[in-house]
């Protein structure tokens, strides 16, 4: 691990150990040793069931770069996935090497960051309650957040939910029709994934999820959700140059992305 957060550290990326960790819990990591020590190159593969996997934790040291070095360890980790879709957010460093390889643009997230200026106000939502999520609430989360992401995600939300400052479920007439944590990361606080049917109880969710946050927050949007894009910013949180999302195996990002309001992580899919 020291290896990994020396190298993200080098490419000017936070050394996000948890982040790091969580990843290789999730999944498998393809490194290259560096003659002199340490490593030269990584790239980190969460599977999600047999449906669809995602990339994350590309990185090359900058005294390997040009080498080819990224190539080999991307083809390496897409000959482990096989012909399942595969999702990466690009870099621009990345994304010409990633285009070669023959991903296609199906998405992007707007990153908003910083602090809490304002306290958010919860707006009511009809027949609706806003409570914490239990273990009991894994197999309706789950099955919720399958349907919006295309594809099984159980061990990372009883990762995220082992994790969370705060874990929140919707429930209207008894069923789950939305979920949302918010969870450490390097002294910040990332909030995603959210999921909803509706945005209004994505909003609602985020309200319960951001008030009283304190340091930095983070939340990945995707730019169809401007209404809720804009609520965050107001809250004081910067919105950055948006990331494209990639794919490998299709040209359409799986799942119901109209209910997927805010991403658990980049890196993550």
């Amino acid at each position: 691990m020291p290896a990994c957060l020396t190298l993200a550290v080098k490419r000017d990326w936070p050394p996000e150990e948890l982040k790091w960790r969580l990843i290789l819990e999730l999944g498998i990591g393809f490194g290259v040793d560096a003659p002199e020590g340490g490593l030269a190159g990584t790239v980190l593969v969460t599977p999600y069931g047999r449906e669809a996997a995602s990339i994350g934790m590309m990185v090359v040291s900058p005294s390997h770069g040009r080498q080819g070095l990224g190539r080999r360890l991307m083809e390496h980790a897409l000959e482990h996935i096989g012909p399942l879709p595969t999702l990466l957010f690009a870099t621009d460093q990345g994304r010409p090497l990633y285009e070669k390889l023959g991903f296609v643009q199906v998405g992007e997230v707007v990153k908003h960051l910083g602090r809490l200026t304002r306290q958010p106000e919860e707006a009511a939502v009809a027949d609706m309650r806003v409570r914490a999520m239990t273990r009991e609430d894994l197999d309706a989360v789950a099955a919720l957040d399958a349907e919006a992401f295309g594809a099984p995600r159980r061990e990372l939300l009883q990762a995220l939910h082992r994790l969370a400052y705060r874990a929140l479920v919707a429930e209207r007439d008894g069923r789950v029709v939305g979920h949302g944590l918010a969870w450490p990361n390097l002294g910040s606080t990332m909030v995603g994934p959210l999921v909803a049917r509706e945005e209004p109880i994505a909003r609602s969710l985020a309200a319960r999820l951001l008030r009283g946050l304190e340091g930095t927050v983070r939340v990945d949007i995707p730019p169809r959700f401007t209404g809720l894009s804009e609520w965050v910013a107001g809250l004081g949180l910067e919105r950055h140059v948006p990331a494209p999302m990639m794919q490998l195996h299709g040209t359409r990002a799986p799942g119901r992305r109209e209910h997927l309001h805010a991403i658990a992580a980049q890196a993550l899919g």
